[in-house]
């Protein structure tokens, strides 16, 4: 495996990814940051792996080594707050959707989640709120 760049290990990785081989993807994406550390994506798309392979603890982690290289990297501070929805922080999930909207008002998965957060911390006009921005973002005013 080794033998490949850390590019080819990178596009390999996003490959078996896609084809839920998420072990092999780990495997690859670990080569990539043995060889380029500070590769953000290569963190985060260990993070989401270890999300699909039920693995939030270990999922947070890498999320945060992809933020420590960039801490204003939207996909890795929605994937943190998914982990951090399956691990029960619901709070600390709350303060990462909150800065991805922050970042990017378009970001219409975001508005999706923080929904559906809103509404099982009670928060149902919030809920609403954010489900109509959800619908408005992907459908169209």
């Amino acid at each position: 495996m080794e033998s490949c760049s850390w590019h080819e290990q990178f596009k390999k990785g996003n490959y078996l990814a896609n084809r839920g081989d998420h072990v092999g993807a780990i495997k690859c994406f670990l080569v990539t940051i043995r060889h380029n550390p500070e590769h953000a994506m290569a963190w985060n798309n260990i993070g989401v792996a270890k999300l699909c392979l039920s693995k939030p603890d270990e999922a947070v982690i890498a999320f945060e080594k992809a933020l420590e290289i960039d801490s204003d990297y939207r996909d890795a501070l929605h994937n943190r707050a998914l982990a951090y929805f399956d691990v029960g922080e619901l709070d600390s999930a709350m303060d990462d959707l909150n800065q991805v909207i922050s970042l990017d008002p378009e970001h219409w998965v975001s508005y999706k989640h923080r929904s559906i957060l809103n509404q099982m911390l009670g928060d149902s006009e919030q809920s609403f709120k954010d489900y109509i921005k959800f619908k408005d973002l992907t459908h169209g005013n």
